[in-house]
């Protein structure tokens, strides 16, 4: 006997699929194969970057590496964007100009942005006549819901 076709029959098939396909796009906006258009990650950037250097001083008056403050802007390659939550890595070359050798204990990033590694690790010598030591800081940028622009703050401790 073949199966009649009546209007609850039809409905019964027509609510299955439907299910059926809301399913199947849940699994895929769960697992991420389906987006929303223009989805991305909102970008943070940093438009000028201000290095504070707790330092000494050497006989002469001057810091152990120079100036205590260096700001890096537009004319040193800023701004640059990363996506919030990614990383970014700034680098600083400093000169011991001191007779003494001096360790650089740690380096801080101003809030929002926290340290995620330094190459070289720290604590690191920086041996007394040194012109070009490369200290590298990679930082994690904040989670935000908007694109936001930031002044991005680091503090090199080398006051031990």
């Amino acid at each position: 006997m073949k199966p009649r076709w009546n209007r609850t029959r039809i409905w019964e098939l027509a609510i299955g699929v439907l299910a059926g396909v809301v399913v199947v796009l849940l699994i895929l906006v769960g697992t991420g194969v389906l987006v929303r258009p223009g989805s991305t990650s909102p970008k943070v950037t940093v438009f000028e970057v201000r290095w504070v250097i707790l330092q000494g001083t050497t006989r002469g008056g001057f810091g152990w590496f120079g100036p205590s403050y260096v700001n890096v802007t537009a004319s040193d390659g800023l701004p640059v964007t990363v996506a919030s939550g990614g990383t970014l890595t700034m680098s600083i070359i400093l000169a011991n100009i001191d007779s003494s050798n001096h360790t650089v204990t740690m380096v801080t990033a101003g809030a929002p942005f926290t340290v995620a590694r330094t190459t070289p690790s720290l604590p690191s010598t920086v041996v007394s006549g040194e012109d070009d030591w490369d200290l590298a800081v990679t930082v994690t940028a904040p989670s935000i819901s908007s694109a936001t622009s930031y002044v991005l703050t680091l503090t090199i401790d080398a006051n031990a």
